[in-house]
């Protein structure tokens, strides 16, 4: 039997319509908006109110072909935590969460299209990593928690 054909890659725009979590009016209009302000389309998505930040991430995830993670849900270990101090962990919106049985320290991010702070986190770390892509909302409150 043959492996089941991966399905092309979507625009982010095209995933939120296919579950059903905006019109293609609301797309378009959003698009239109989008060049005008620089801001992404999940933040402007997000910020309309159209969208939860974790359905956002959660579609991220899909396009990228990564796991999603819900922190709300997780419980951290403090030496992985510990491996990045909180200035890095806030600018570069990650956290590291545990190390895995592999030895590979699983790390939260909340923007997986920033291959430059993912590059940056792996320097950082000294250490493999895996990424899995969390809600930047939920991800903000983690690092409130975990670093004050």
């Amino acid at each position: 039997m043959l492996p089941a054909e991966k399905p092309d890659w979507l625009p982010l725009g095209a995933l939120l319509i296919r579950e059903g979590l905006i019109t293609s009016e609301q797309l378009e209009l959003a698009l239109i908006d989008q060049q005008g302000t620089g801001l992404r389309l999940g933040e402007l998505l997000v910020q309309w109110g159209w969208v939860e930040s974790a359905a956002i991430s959660r579609a991220l995830a899909e396009q990228y072909d990564m796991a999603f993670l819900d922190l709300d849900e997780v419980t951290f270990d403090p030496a992985a935590v510990g491996r990045l101090d909180a200035k890095d962990a806030r600018n570069r919106d990650a956290i590291p969460i545990c190390t895995l049985d592999d030895g590979l320290l699983l790390v939260g991010v909340a923007d997986p299209t920033d291959v430059g702070a993912c590059e940056e986190l792996r320097a950082l770390l000294g250490v493999p990593i895996s990424l899995v892509v969390v809600d930047q909302a939920a991800l903000h409150r983690a690092l409130q928690q975990q670093y004050s």
